[in-house]
């Protein structure tokens, strides 16, 4: 009888919350993404925080660990938001969804300085599951040296990230994580308890990039996609992991190669690197050849798909290209005017004052190796910035670092990233029927 109140106790407390699962033993599992910022009256700041992006994702030696620990503390505009929930009981918080960056973190009572954020922060003595990260853990010992503090049975794992108009400081801890309805032990984590930033509604960061801190790496997931829609209206886009990760097969899927940076260690790149081939614009093939977005020696260059940056970022030598070969085909058709109120290169008026979404503009068609096409919808490669649309820009722009398909370049695409395959696929979908 005591046996059966106390099996009557435990499933009481058990009860409400989700199973715990393994990633080796479960069957895939699904989380939902939500975009943030879907007006162009936004554009102008994801460009002003995509170029402070932009130099975190270069891995050359002169990257700055300012500038990186940037990146990772001031995300927003142009994001999409993935629903967790940490600890037991577990709590819920929005994280921005980040394929260029390999930590989860949170921001952890008791706080010092924080960023606001729309749920109560993570207090880890509310948690019946939470416990720190060993100084010896080999996860302990992948955080970058110039952010890692002294190490101590007190302190803890410990880190200290400083950059130019702010910090983050805290410690690695380990929880249990929920996505969807799946529930992960023990998934090493940051706890910040003092932060300066701006996470515009995120409580955090969902990192799922190839280093050894991301959530892929720790669960040992061999696949996973998501579909971003370009429409909120339409409700949440999905995020699916392991054996739910599929692109519907049919003529509209391509795949490629994912490729590695010769010249850089994953731990200090751990990026989803693609070849680009060619880029076409109407009719015309642009002269791209392998050194136009390929890899330098010392490890810069190459192309990165990446659902932390917004916009679409060439090399300076295949954005030239792009740019001549878009005058020239909408000579007579646009009026070209100053993108610098919109912090864009290329900028137009229609004619006659008409909609400039009326206008037809040339197509554009990214090629990749192994015989890959995407066909970009024009919105994600051109699109009215000013509230009257009358002004369009081409959302494309140059860099002299790594070139970034961004998020509105992925928009309305199913992309699965198969690790264990070593390939990239991606076909047009309707997200919210995914």
């Amino acid at each position: 009888m005591a046996a059966l109140a106390f099996l009557t106790f435990a499933l009481l407390i058990i009860g409400p919350f989700p199973p715990i699962t393994c990633a080796i033993d479960n069957h895939g599992f699904r989380g939902s993404l939500t975009r943030v910022h879907k007006h162009s009256s936004n554009y102008s700041a994801a460009v002003h925080r995509d170029t402070r992006r932009l130099a975190f994702l270069t891995p050359a030696p002169t990257t700055s660990p300012a500038l990186a620990l940037q990146a990772l503390a001031e995300n927003g505009a142009g994001a999409y938001h993935v629903s967790l929930s940490i600890g037991t009981p577990p709590l819920a918080f929005p994280a921005i969804l980040d394929t260029g960056s390999d930590l989860v973190w949170t921001q952890c009572a008791p706080c010092t300085e924080c960023f606001p954020q729309p749920t109560p922060l993570y207090d880890p003595a509310g948690s019946s599951t939470f416990s720190t990260l060993p100084c010896a853990s080999p996860l302990c010992r992948s955080l970058p040296s110039p952010f890692r503090r002294a190490c101590n049975a007190s302190g803890g794992c410990a880190y200290d990230y400083r950059y130019v108009v702010g910090f983050t400081t805290g410690y690695l801890a380990a929880e249990t994580l929920t996505i969807g309805g799946a529930s992960f032990r023990d998934v090493a984590f940051g706890c910040s308890t003092a932060n300066a930033g701006y996470m515009d509604g995120a409580s955090g960061i969902l990192g799922l990039g190839r280093g050894p801190l991301s959530l892929v790496s720790q669960l040992g997931i061999g696949r996973f996609s998501y579909c971003l829609g370009s429409d909120s209206d339409a409700g949440a886009s999905p995020i699916l992991f392991g054996s739910l990760a599929n692109v519907t097969k049919g003529d509209g899927v391509q795949s490629t190669p994912l490729v590695r940076n010769p010249a850089v260690p994953v731990s200090r790149a751990p990026y989803y690197y693609v070849n680009l081939t060619g880029v076409r614009v109407g009719a015309a093939d642009l002269p791209v050849t392998p050194a136009t977005f390929g890899f330098t020696s010392t490890g810069a260059g190459g192309v990165i798909v990446d659902s932390g940056t917004t916009f679409t970022y060439l090399a300076e030598a295949g954005y030239a290209m792009l740019e001549r070969a878009f005058l020239s085909q909408t000579a007579g058709l646009l009026t070209r005017v100053s993108g610098a109120p919109f912090d864009f290169n290329l900028c137009f008026e229609a004619d006659g004052g008409a909609d400039v979404d009326a206008v037809i503009v040339p197509g554009l068609v990214l090629s990749f190796a192994g015989g890959a096409e995407y066909s970009v919808p024009r919105r994600s490669y051109f699109d009215a910035v000013d509230e009257e649309g009358r002004v369009a820009c081409l959302l494309v722009l140059p860099t002299g670092a790594v070139s970034v398909i961004g998020n509105v370049m992925q928009m309305d695409l199913h992309l699965l990233y198969d690790l264990h395959g070593g390939t990239m696929s991606f076909a047009p979908a309707d997200c919210a029927s995914v």
